[in-house]
């Protein structure tokens, strides 16, 4: 019997390379082709025998049993245009995930805003620390781990859940396709402004997610999150399993000595953590992964114990360098909720050091000037402020909003070239971008590196 042959188009994103990952460890025949063939994804795939072709000729496509459509691939595309022509075979990727790896899975979903990679993340190693062979799918590069996902030995799988759209041709947000048996909501917030309108949109999407849960599922969130109560009002029929912060209950985190000292309660049992992450958000996004970890027989103390050993995701409160001369830390934050919690997670974390914040306004949503007020009011904290954006219109507005501690980057090379003056010793440099940032934080790493 011949192998399964599955060709995947947008093979280097980080969630179908993902797949690409999963197939290829399953026994499939994986081939994929894409015009951003970048590192670690290409090298990944590449370590792992899976051929990468270069751009979306339709001539250059292989033959396979199923055609796996990423979501960037849109209409006109001369690879899409040749196999609707010909009735090829397509799938979504989602779909293609459930159909092929999650079917026969207890599925951990990690769905909300912010927090999705690095609760996965945190899942993920808990089980493996506790010697479980989980499988696994993390849209970023975790450190515990060689890969970004595998299929893994046991029966549970933890991937994230988020609320874009499917495909081109399933517009329905891509968790509504993987039916899990825990489904975490981290929190919910407004967002992807250029596929919802506003957020009654995306209250729409979770309900229709929590509405085709089984009876039997869980649903672990946040006490003082308004929106998912909202969410939650609309009609639940699931389990809820929820946590609060210093109240009496049931599972709660409790913060002491300025945010250092955080205590655990989860029901009878109690237990602190001493780890290399900071601030609120990942606080709580520890407390969601060891709630999620007890519903498969994990203790608290266990799950905390394994925390004390997690190493983080690459660009999530990454520290690239720590000199007597710089602190330099990179974060994937690109919404005004996550730029504020990384600040003051970092001011908790450094109280003594000047803060330079560096934000490139990258997504659809930061681009269209919706969250404008707001960015200024998560950045006021910082000592001195550096917007980068393709608008400069919206950059000079920001700039107006607080002109004592902001500043334009017009050119990356320039900013890096007058950061000596532009920056003291002992300074923090965080920069913050869901992309590449014209390769900001490679660039100030070399110009630091005889320092």
């Amino acid at each position: 019997m011949s192998k399964e042959r599955v060709h995947i188009l947008g093979i280097c994103g980080t969630f179908m390379g993902g797949l690409a990952l999963l197939g290829k460890e399953k026994g499939i025949e994986i081939t994929g082709c894409d015009n951003n063939i970048y590192p670690p994804m290409s090298d990944h795939l590449k370590d792992m025998g899976i051929e990468i072709i270069q751009g979306y000729e339709a001539s250059k496509l292989p033959e396979a049993d199923y055609f796996v459509i990423g979501n960037s691939i849109s209409r006109g595309n001369p690879a899409l245009e040749y196999l609707l022509s010909n009735k090829a075979n397509l799938i979504s990727g989602p779909e293609w995930l459930y159909k092929s790896i999650l079917k026969d899975k207890k599925v951990i979903a990690v769905s909300g805003t912010h927090g999705k990679t690095s609760t996965t993340a945190m899942i993920s190693w808990i089980f493996e620390d506790q010697g479980i062979d989980v499988g696994y799918l993390i849209a970023g590069k975790p450190k515990d781990f060689e890969k970004s996902a595998r299929r893994g030995n046991d029966e549970i799988f933890v991937l994230e859940a988020d609320e874009y759209d499917t495909a081109f041709f399933d517009k329905r947000s891509k968790f509504i396709h993987y039916k899990p048996d825990t489904l975490i909501i981290n929190n919910l917030e407004f967002d992807h402004g250029d596929i919802f309108p506003d957020i009654t949109y995306i209250f729409r999407e979770f309900h229709h997610l929590v509405r085709t849960l089984k009876e039997e599922a869980q649903i672990i969130f946040p006490s003082d999150d308004s929106n998912i109560a909202k969410v939650l009002d609309m009609g639940c029929w699931s389990k809820l399993i929820s946590y609060g912060i210093n109240d009496d209950h049931d599972n709660s985190i409790s913060f002491h000595d300025d945010s250092k000292k955080i205590i655990y309660k989860n029901d009878e049992e109690q237990g602190q953590i001493d780890w290399k992450m900071f601030g609120e958000h990942n606080a709580r996004n520890a407390m969601t992964a060891a709630l999620a970890a007890k519903q498969y027989g994990i203790s608290l103390k266990d799950s905390l114990s394994s925390l004390a050993k997690f190493q983080g995701v690459s660009k999530r409160q990454d520290i690239l360098l720590d000199t007597d001369r710089l602190i330099l830390i990179e974060d994937f934050a690109h919404h005004p909720t996550a730029i504020k919690t990384t600040i003051e997670g970092i001011r908790k974390n450094f109280p003594t050091n000047r803060l330079l914040v560096a934000v490139e306004l990258r997504s659809n949503t930061m681009k269209s000037g919706f969250h404008d007020k707001r960015l200024v009011e998560a950045t006021s904290d910082a000592d001195k402020i550096f917007w980068k954006s393709s608008d400069s219109e919206q950059v000079q507005g920001l700039i107006n909003k607080n002109p004592s501690i902001s500043f334009k980057i017009d050119d990356v090379d320039v900013f890096v070239n007058n950061f000596n003056s532009i920056s003291d010793e002992g300074d923090i440099l965080l920069v913050m971008s869901n992309g590449n940032f014209d390769s900001l934080s490679s660039k100030i790493l070399e110009i630091t590196k005889d320092e």
